[in-house]
């Protein structure tokens, strides 16, 4: 494949993407629209040195959740590309609207895979927005009506997770190469499995438990509270270590501290648990 870097692998996904004529709205009832508009697809989100990045790592998130910002669509509908390019938008930030990313929580995942990783090219001082590739499995959003007939947010559904492997992620794969892909939650990893294994390619996928807001409150936050109160676990040795990989990060609206405040046991976990999976990686190859 001929060598690549960020401004032809923009070019060479804005074509495949924009020639897949999937029409998720022709299938389901329930897309999110704006006045009958319909947002298209849209490529991933690539860092600056995702392309010299040692190990490359591409991760894949859910579903945008656009249902309850009709703002948002209108102003991306009214953009050239058609909201093609939509994380690329915010140069500055950046905000790459992958939820789970932008609030901290994945991006700590990425510092941890790269820093863990053996002969790795990035530095805690560095930003690890440059270093990774991001996205969604599932292109496009969904809604359900509430009682009061107001649009709220809904997960995909089950049938279109191998239509945006065909369509769109088997591709994005290709293209990106990476080296190791992260999963989020069991429905993206596995899609993404089942499309992996197809030419043998699953053994660079992990998986790390969805960490939206509902999954930590029920399961990781009461565990990591009850080591404090019954074991008296001091976590601020966690939460430094954590903090000390994403030094050259920019946090400008502090996402990423509070998600480290908050969820330091729910890192802790996935911290071990990728150490685990990297080192079981290199051992096999």
């Amino acid at each position: 494949m001929l060598k690549l870097d960020r401004e032809k692998a923009k070019s060479a996904l804005l074509e495949h993407h924009s020639s897949q004529e999937y029409y998720p709205q022709n299938e389901y009832p329930n897309v999110v629209n704006t006045g009958g508009q319909y947002l298209s697809t849209y490529i991933p989100y690539i860092g600056k040195s995702y392309f010299d990045s040692k190990p490359r790592v591409l991760i894949y998130a859910m579903a945008q959740n656009l249902a309850r910002a009709p703002g948002l669509v209108k102003a991306w509908l009214d953009k050239p590309d058609k909201g093609l390019l939509r994380q690329f938008y915010d140069q500055v930030t950046p905000r790459v609207y992958v939820n789970p990313y932008d609030d901290g929580h994945l991006k700590v995942i990425a510092a941890l895979t790269l820093s863990l990783s053996p002969e790795n090219s990035f530095k805690p001082t560095d930003n690890v927005d440059d270093f990774v590739a991001v996205t969604n499995l599932v292109k496009f959003s969904f809604y359900r009506e509430s009682k009061d007939g107001s649009r709220l947010d809904a997960n995909p559904p089950k049938g279109i997770y191998d239509v945006m492997w065909t369509c769109y992620s088997k591709y994005e794969i290709e293209l990106l190469q990476p080296d190791i892909i992260i999963g989020a939650g069991n429905d993206v990893t596995a899609a993404l499995r089942r499309g992996l294994r197809q030419d043998g390619k699953d053994d660079i996928l992990i998986k790390v438990p969805f960490p939206g807001r509902l999954n930590l409150n029920s399961h990781w936050l009461p565990i990591g509270r009850r080591l404090i109160e019954v074991e008296h676990y001091d976590p601020e040795l966690d939460k430094a270590s954590i903090r000390a990989v994403l030094r050259g990060t920019p946090d400008r609206e502090g996402l990423t501290r509070r998600a480290i405040e908050t969820d330091w046991y729910y890192f802790r976990e996935m911290r071990k648990c990728l150490y685990k999976c990297i080192s079981t990686k290199r051992r096999s190859m």
